[in-house]
């Protein structure tokens, strides 16, 4: 497995999806619409027309048979990238690089993105309130019929001692 390409290659698309992991963090992941096939992984995600690094490349989404969905990928935004740049451009040591990369880890909300668990919809449920409804019929038909009832029963004869 790998890149059938020799040499770079490029493809185009757009940044379908910023996300974070909780509203006002940083960026945690991007999703793209460019296609990277098998074996591309790892490769730059760049606005076209300035040249500026947006992320890398880290995964395809794949069908559950194990194929790839090359127009669905998810990048590590440029931003998470800092500390390996800072030690590339200033020829730092690897316990800085260690220290900086424990700084800046995922939180939970941020692992939970990367393990692509589906955001929690809060929508109202049409069958739970079509449920309660039922509920509260057949509560109004009992107190009916009890109330019918009692209004039909015959009071009692007086008794004579």
């Amino acid at each position: 497995p790998g890149s059938p390409w020799r040499g770079p290659s490029f493809t185009r698309g757009q940044v379908s999806k910023v996300a974070r992991g909780r509203p006002g963090a940083r960026t945690a992941v991007l999703q793209s619409s460019a296609a990277v096939h098998r074996g591309c992984s790892g490769g730059a995600l760049v606005e076209a027309s300035t040249g500026e690094l947006l992320g890398m490349v880290t995964t395809n989404v794949k069908q559950q048979d194990g194929s790839v969905m090359p127009h669905v990928n998810f990048s590590l935004p440029a931003n998470l990238l800092m500390p390996l740049r800072r030690l590339l451009e200033e020829n730092g040591s690897l316990d800085l690089l260690k220290n900086e990369w424990e700084e800046s880890s995922a939180d939970a909300e941020e692992q939970a993105l990367w393990r692509l668990e589906p955001e929690p919809l809060e929508l109202p449920s049409r069958m739970a309130a079509r449920k309660q409804q039922a509920l509260d019929r057949m509560r109004q038909l009992t107190e009916e019929a009890e109330k019918a009832a009692t209004d039909e029963t015959p009071p009692e004869a007086p008794s004579t001692a």
